[in-house]
């Protein structure tokens, strides 16, 4: 932390000093205001990282993501050690964490006698982040992949908040998310109508974006 701490201090001085005032701009503060915003991002996600590191490191943090993601179990499941998982945060900051791993055998091939398997971290499914973006990242994703006129658009507009994807995933991570979205809302409405959802305003201030591109699907 006090690294990441120093690193932000020493470069974004350069965008604070105030030489040669008499030949500033509205182009040459705009073009600090950009290196002030990418530093802070990038500062912004190494705290994150920091952050998803001492969870992947916490056995408390290890143990009630098993605990919350045994709806995902069954029978078949069982601990196959630790995998290596990167996951991008704000400022395109990756950091690269050890987890454990979870698996499900799905058939034994006679011919080759191997077992092929599936299977998930625990952490990352509770947290949400099995996609390898953190939460911040692809719901910011999701917003701009909406509310954008196009895929192209959004992708230019991520890049300036320092979420570097290609289109192809952007696509795809906005239909993810966009699906989730209507799923928990056709949960929301078969409990209600087996007088399972709780009385009361449940939508207060919640709000959903949805783009022309979803009544299209």
């Amino acid at each position: 932390m006090s690294k990441s701490l120093s690193n932000f201090s020493s470069q974004v001085t350069k965008h604070l000093e105030l030489t040669n005032i008499t030949e500033l701009n509205g182009k040459i503060v705009e073009e600090r205001e950009r290196g002030i915003r990418e530093l802070a991002l990038i500062l912004a996600g190494q705290c994150i990282a920091i952050l998803l590191y001492n969870l992947s490191q916490s056995q408390s943090a290890n143990q009630t993501a098993m605990n919350k993601t045994k709806g995902w179990w069954d029978g078949n499941m069982q601990n196959h050690g630790y995998r290596k998982r990167q996951i991008l945060t704000v400022g395109n900051v990756l950091i690269n964490l050890n987890l454990p791993y979870m698996v499900k055998k799905k058939s034994t091939n006679q011919t080759t006698n191997k077992i092929a398997i599936q299977g998930f971290c625990p952490l990352l499914k509770w947290l949400g982040m099995s996609s390898g973006l953190t939460p911040l990242v692809w719901s910011t994703v999701a917003q701009y992949g909406a509310i954008t006129s196009s895929f192209e658009a959004a992708c230019t507009t991520l890049m300036g908040w320092g979420i570097n994807l290609s289109l192809k995933r952007i696509e795809r991570l906005t239909y993810k998310f966009g699906q989730i979205g209507i799923n928990l809302r056709q949960s929301k409405i078969l409990n209600r109508q087996l007088g399972n959802l709780a009385e009361g305003n449940i939508l207060k201030d919640q709000r959903e974006v949805k783009s022309r591109r979803w009544w299209s699907e």
